[in-house]
């Protein structure tokens, strides 16, 4: 037997027996099934990361493996990572389409995004292959109700009391709708029956209470909870929910010195008890006792991150940057790593007024925690303080994905599309806000509003007046429902709730200068004057009142009693930013141009990050000719914001004007364009700008909607003149140019005019 013969023989040997050894891990379809335990296994311990290897070491063996995909989708979820949960489950979806858990966690998915109808379909999926489903039932109520298709809601959630008869949740869900569509006392017997199957379910003595508060049903509502704490004397937001009742009474002494005295005592270990106690306070602006009581949950759990957190919330807000400054050391000195003490630190450079530095740190902490809803949401607000607003809007969806029920978020996203002008938009955001906590005064009070700028009045009054039930001694409720009474022409009713405010807070200077303009737009400016006065009167040092003043002055072109009142507020309050952009507009007024830039000037040094101040003080150098300066403020301006229409847009138009930098000019006027598309200057700007580059054939279309618009506009048909004699039409640029000086083009540009007519 040759040498060789004899070595492949053990070769063969040795391999059977392997082979035979490990027969059993070696086969593929086991192999894949002992990944998919050991990835269960992985996640009963919450070691989810773990879990996700272990199931895709199971999909490379089999890749059609549905439990796998599934599983996967399971690890994803719990790590908040939504992309990747979505794609494992459209994956399973389409190699088991008759898979109903996957149609139930897709419309989860898209239950969290907003998007509503896919979520119904997902259900309507579910329920036409089992009709008693419990969570395509659930899913199919609250997608419903995200379409505001109340009704059908109702149906799914009566339907699913019937499915689960001894769960109180369902009685709950069912109550919410019925509240929603005004049919309180169908809500009402629902809570109830929620408490008579469940008395350990809290939230429903806390809804039904809230019911009977929106009703003026005070006494029931405090049985109520009384009757709650008595079934659940551990529960801390039965107690919260208590104290918040009393205080909105008449009775908040009563509300700290007796519930949460309790509270305290019966939970005097309790960091949660204390934290609860805290954020009390705090959302009352009630800065010391609050840090008191969160001092207090530090002695019990000296670690607790959350608590510290809230600290830092109390001393951002409070302008306590220093105090913050030196937690945030000691957090990051015990935490250098955690996301949460990053993302504090991130919120006080951004207090600190580093805005830059805080907008870096965040966004190193939204790469690390891509899955973070804090992370992105104050992201946002950096981003928004910032007066980059199309950033901020997409870190707070981001938010919003990562953290569907945040209601913070959901508030953010209302007021910021509010500010953008995108009040319909606005509305969604502030009805799924509200309909998380129906008993938030402000959460009405930010919907009324919204309510009120499109024009919805009794809809708004109708959320003002449920605050009022809430915390009938909140000022700016009153000061919303007077300009709701004023929308509606009921002038006694306005004039009281303004005075109303004004009773609540002195001080409250938007309600005073409201109810001067409510003076001066019913043709009554000496009332307005003498209301103003009065309150002087009785507030000497009120700048803001000082301001108003001077406001209705100049409005009367009353210009040196005016001046006289704008000064006195600057010298109560230096940083009083209005009072010298008032300034500069009077002297604007007066034609003292560089009197106006000085004092705009001043306001920037108080607001340097607000673009449309550097803007302002470029038009009033382009207006003196001096274009090079102009140039400079436009260019700070869109360091500030570079989506800032009117800056991009003016800035074109120097470098158009000085006939240098046309693409960039050109590039400038076009996202100009963009962002603000039915503005004819900035039309005009773009058509002008062609015009200079040679494109008349694009400057031509642009120039006549702009003359459409607005017909009377000499320096329009002036442009269009030029652009046609430019294109080779004469006489319908001749025709352009006379319009222009007909309807007296001025200055260089009728020079131009009349030069180019006799050529």
């Amino acid at each position: 037997m040759f040498p060789g013969n004899r070595l492949f023989k053990i070769f063969i040997i040795f391999l059977a027996i392997v082979l035979g050894m490990g027969g059993c891990t070696r086969d593929p379809q086991k192999l894949r099934e002992k990944y998919l335990r050991s990835g269960q296994r992985y996640m009963e311990k919450g070691q989810q990361r773990e879990a996700a290897i272990q199931f895709r070491n199971a999909l490379k063996l089999d890749p059609r493996f549905v439990e796998a995909y599934y599983r996967l989708a399971q690890a994803h979820l719990a790590l908040h990572e939504w992309d990747s949960a979505y794609a494992a489950l459209q994956q399973a979806g389409l190699l088991d389409p008759d898979r109903l858990d996957v149609h139930v966690d897709l419309g989860r998915l898209y239950l969290a995004a907003g998007k509503f109808e896919k979520a119904d379909d997902e259900a309507s999926f579910i329920l036409e292959r089992e009709p008693k489903d419990v969570a395509a039932y659930q899913l199919r109520g609250a997608a419903l109700v995200g379409l505001h298709q109340n009704d059908q809601a109702l149906e799914a959630f009566t339907k699913l009391t019937q499915v689960l008869p001894q769960d109180p949740s369902s009685y709950v869900n069912l109550a919410l709708v019925q509240l929603s569509l005004n049919r309180n006392s169908e809500a009402e017997r629902n809570f109830q029956k929620a408490i008579e199957v469940d008395p350990h379910f809290t939230q429903a003595y806390i809804n039904l209470s809230n019911l009977y508060r929106l009703g003026g049903r005070l006494a029931e509502a405090e049985q109520t909870l009384k009757r709650g704490v008595d079934a659940n004397p551990t529960a801390v937001p039965l107690y919260v929910s208590w104290a918040d009742l009393l205080y909105s009474q008449p009775r908040k002494q009563e509300a700290a010195a007796t519930v949460l005295n309790i509270l305290r005592e019966g939970q005097h270990n309790s960091a949660e008890a204390a934290l609860a106690i805290g954020d009390f306070y705090f959302r009352r602006n009630q800065a010391d006792p609050a840090l008191a009581e969160y001092r207090r949950g530090l002695g019990i759990a000296p670690e607790n991150l959350g608590i510290k957190q809230r600290m830092v919330d109390v001393y951002v807000s409070t302008g306590r940057v220093q105090e913050a400054q030196v937690l945030d050391q000691e957090l990051l000195k015990q935490h250098p790593k955690d996301v949460a003490a990053r993302i504090a630190h991130g919120r006080i450079l951004l207090a600190q007024g580093k805005r830059d530095e805080a907008i870096a740190e965040l966004q190193k902490q939204v790469t690390e925690a891509p899955d973070s809803p804090d992370a992105h949401y104050h992201l946002g607000l950096a981003y928004w303080q910032n007066g980059l607003l199309e950033q901020a809007r997409s870190e707070l969806q981001k938010a919003l994905g990562a953290g569907p029920d945040l209601v913070a978020v959901l508030q953010s996203l209302a007021d910021l599309e509010a500010q953008r002008g995108e009040f319909d938009v606005a509305r969604e955001y502030a009805l799924r806000a509200l309909q998380k906590d129906p008993a938030d005064p402000r959460s009405r009070v930010r919907l009324g509003t919204i309510l009120l700028q499109l024009n919805q009045l009794f809809a708004a009054e109708e959320q003002f007046q449920s605050a009022l039930q809430l915390a009938p001694d909140e000022p700016v409720t009153h000061l919303n429902l007077a300009l709701t009474y004023q929308a509606e022409h009921k002038w006694r009713q306005a004039e009281s709730e303004f005075e109303e405010a004004l009773r609540l807070d002195p001080h409250f200077s938007q309600a005073l200068a409201k109810l001067a303009d409510f003076w001066v737009a019913r043709q009554q400016p000496l009332k307005a004057v003498a209301r103003v006065q009065q309150q002087l009167a009785s507030y000497p040092d009120d700048a803001n009142a000082h301001l108003a003043l001077g406001s209705l002055k100049l409005r009367a072109q009353e210009y040196e009693a005016a001046k006289n009142e704008f000064e006195e507020a600057i010298r109560l309050e230096p940083k009083l930013v209005v009072a010298y952009l008032q300034l500069g507009h009077l002297y604007q007024e007066q034609e003292q141009t560089d009197a106006a830039i000085e004092r705009y000037e001043r306001a920037l040094t108080l607001q340097p990050k607000f673009a449309p101040l550097p803007t302002l003080i470029g038009n009033l150098y382009l207006g003196k000719g001096e274009l090079e300066t102009a140039k400079k403020y436009y260019e700070q301006a869109l360091v500030i914001d570079p989506n800032f229409a009117l800056a991009a847009g003016n800035l074109a138009w120097v470098y158009a004007k000085q006939g240098v930098n046309l693409d960039l000019a050109l590039s400038l006027a076009q996202k100009a364009k963009q962002l603000m598309p039915d503005l004819d200057t900035i039309s005009d700007t773009l058509a002008w700008v062609e015009y200079k580059k040679g494109s008349y054939t694009s400057a031509i279309p642009l120039l006549e909607e702009c003359i459409r618009q607005t017909p009377q506009h000499p320096i329009f048909h002036y442009h269009l003149g030029m652009v046609l004699l430019a294109s080779g039409d004469k006489e319908k640029g001749k025709a352009q140019l006379q319009a222009a000086l007909k309807l007296k083009l001025a200055g260089e540009d009728a020079l131009q005019a009349r030069e180019a007519l006799t050529r």
